[in-house]
């Protein structure tokens, strides 16, 4: 609500010309809400009395001049139309703010509709002014007008659309002849620069051409292939079957053909004549106990067992007659033949059910083996797979395979140290259960004057005992606990006093070190300071002496500055030449130094060996002469005693 109010008043403030803050806004009167209200209506509709002080108006008329606009701006309430005129006369926040926040958020749809108004809203006259001719011309007059404003309107709207676009088209218009004159130089420099490879383009276009056709003739190949290998398949397959018709087909006679062909048709005659009947009895009598079922209404217990008794009967009658018809002493004679015409009946029946059994398995592995020929066909229509899927597929496998191996590895493992630790598991729990035991005998301790008789006097003793030493020991515990909490403490004091001491001393070595470097540093510099002091002095008093030598020159021979010059040139290259000349001698000096060093190394060298072959001669001697006997010294000779 505050956001909406901000924004009346920014908008009033500009629309017209008001300083009005939050604040005060909020604390205006309902009649300066009213005056502020037609203030914005008359701004709308451009009127210029924007001062009329509408408090000098009725209420009816204000409110009236309201709703009228707002009818005409078509502004629709969010409420009850009664109770937005009553609110709209009684100058409500709650009415006025939504007008005002409408109107100014819809500025420009309502100025413009406003203006339309002015035109566009009939004059009501009444009917008896219009029976005079000269106000009914003049009214036809008026609403011809407005007819022509309407037409007006539409095409200045229609023309200030049309302008929008054709400026718009016109910079679009613009735009693109840029681009084109862009896009023209391009096309020039790239011409200019491709002119002297114009007959590489036809060249190029030209192998073009032969590759789509190279490529086309490559697609018939494929093609042809294909088509090619389904006629050799196809070939392969018509071959086999004349294959297997000419063997099946090798000693066949007419009369073997005849002779099949009636072994057939007595098989389908017995089919006919003996298993369809008898089964479709079956069936029929089936169907009419079926029907009979049906027509039962319903079977009560009574009608059950009514039924159950006449098949008692039934029976009991049946064994009767098979009682007497054993009972009788003539034989039959067509006994034997009845048995074997049973037989037979019954051996046919068992074939015809086996063969119907053989023909089934024969259709189901013929569908089968047509079912496995199409797969087949399908899987040789199929491209095989390539070198480089085969060589993916083997890497696939392998990178698996190692995988395989390593998980199975790690699980045989895992299964080997799972062994290992339940083993231990239970070797400890073997030792805990030995130890507790053993704790629980040595524990058990009886007295040696224990008897049934004494049992509760030593068992009081013992409580007593026990009472006592628990009395004795609670103290000693309270002591433990404190000084378990000190030296917990202690502890906690020592970490930290060590933490800060390690601390400490780590910052100290950094600083000290740090301290080391810097007087070392200084120190070095201190050292070339002087030494570069020293050379500066000699330097200074050598350009002292220069100068003395200079001045006692110039003032004995008192000649011109020139002659002062050529002495000092004449000693200068004096003392050059000397230089070069000792220098040459040292540089000789230094050869034959060298040539010396050279001679004298390989001679000491030499000496070395000597003395090392000898010492070793030496110690070879004294270890024989250990080993063989005893050295006896006399008189600056050796003898050997041996032992």
């Amino acid at each position: 609500m505050s956001e909406n109010v901000k924004f009346i008043v920014t908008e009033i403030n500009k629309l017209l010309g008001r300083n009005y803050n939050l604040i005060g806004f909020n604390s205006l009167s309902a009649e300066d809400l009213l005056q502020v209200l037609c203030a914005v209506l008359l701004k709308i509709q451009q009127q210029d009395n924007l001062d009329a002080d509408i408090r000098i108006e009725s209420p009816e008329e204000s409110s009236i001049y309201i709703l009228t606009t707002l009818r005409i701006l078509n502004y629709q309430p969010d409420i009850d139309p009664v109770a937005f005129r009553q609110g709209l006369v009684r100058g409500d926040v709650e009415i006025i703010h939504p007008v005002l926040m409408w109107l100014l958020t819809h500025i420009d749809v309502v100025q413009k509709r406003a203006y339309l108004s002015r035109f566009l809203v009939k004059i009501e006259i009444p009917p008896e002014y219009l029976g005079d001719s000269e106000i009914s011309l003049l009214h036809e007059q008026y609403l011809s007008l407005v007819d022509r404003f309407k037409t007006v309107h539409k095409e200045r709207e229609i023309g200030k659309k049309n302008v929008e676009t054709a400026a718009e088209l016109a910079t679009d218009l613009q735009a693109m002849g840029k681009e084109k004159e862009a896009v023209t130089a391009r096309i020039t420099k790239i011409k200019s620069k491709a002119e002297s490879a114009l007959h590489l383009l036809d060249s190029c276009r030209m192998l073009r051409t032969e590759r789509d056709k190279e490529r086309d003739l490559m697609s018939q190949k494929e093609q042809e292939e294909d088509t090619m290998s389904d006629l050799q398949n196809s070939l392969q397959r018509v071959e086999r079957e004349l294959q297997i018709l000419k063997r099946d087909g090798i000693g066949l006679t007419p009369q073997i053909l005849i002779q099949h062909l009636a072994e057939e048709v007595t098989v389908q005659t017995a089919i006919i004549k003996e298993k369809l009947p008898s089964e479709l009895n079956a069936k029929k009598n089936r169907m009419r106990a079926l029907s009979v079922v049906k027509e039962y209404s319903y079977l009560g217990p009574d009608k059950i067992i009514g039924m159950r008794n006449e098949l008692d009967a039934i029976l009991k009658d049946i064994q009767d007659l098979v009682e007497s018809k054993i009972s009788k002493n003539d034989i039959d004679k067509m006994e034997p033949f009845r048995q074997q015409a049973a037989a037979v009946g019954n051996m046919k029946r068992n074939a015809l059910e086996r063969l119907e059994k053989v023909e089934s398995s024969l259709e189901e592995l013929q569908l089968r083996l047509k079912e496995k020929q199409d797969h087949s066909r399908a899987l040789l229509e199929t491209s095989a797979p390539r070198a480089e899927e085969l060589k993916k597929y083997v890497n696939r496998l392998k990178t698996k395979s190692t995988l395989y191996k390593r998980c199975k590895a790690e699980i045989a493992s895992l299964k080997a140290e799972g062994g290992v630790l339940h083993r231990t598991v239970a070797i400890l729990e073997g030792q805990i259960a030995q130890s507790y035991q053993a704790d629980i005998v040595s524990k058990v301790v009886i007295p040696e004057n224990y008897t049934l008789d004494n049992a509760l006097t030593t068992n009081s003793q013992l409580s007593h005992s026990i009472l006592a030493l628990r009395t004795n020991l609670s103290p000693i515990i309270r002591d433990i606990k404190v000084l378990r909490q000190t030296a917990r403490e202690t502890d906690e004091r020592y970490q930290k006093a060590s933490k800060s001491h390690n601390t400490v001393e780590t910052t100290m070595k950094n600083t000290t070190s740090d301290l080391l470097s810097e007087t070392k540093r200084l120190k070095d510099k201190l050292l070339q300071d002087t030494e570069d002091k020293k050379q500066f002095e000699e330097s200074i008093a050598k350009m002292k002496i220069t100068e003395e030598k200079l001045r006692s020159e110039a003032k004995i021979s008192s000649g011109s500055f020139n002659s002062v010059g050529q002495t000092l040139k004449q000693e200068l290259r004096k003392t050059i030449v000397s230089e070069e000349k000792t220098l040459k001698n040292l540089n000789k000096e230094r050869e034959k130094i060298r040539e010396h060093t050279i001679q004298y190394e390989s001679q000491t060298q030499q000496w070395n060996n000597i003395i090392s072959i000898f010492s070793c001669k030496i110690q070879c001697a004294e270890e024989s002469k250990q080993t063989d006997g005893i050295v006896v010294r006399r008189g600056g000779a050796e003898t050997l005693v041996l032992q």
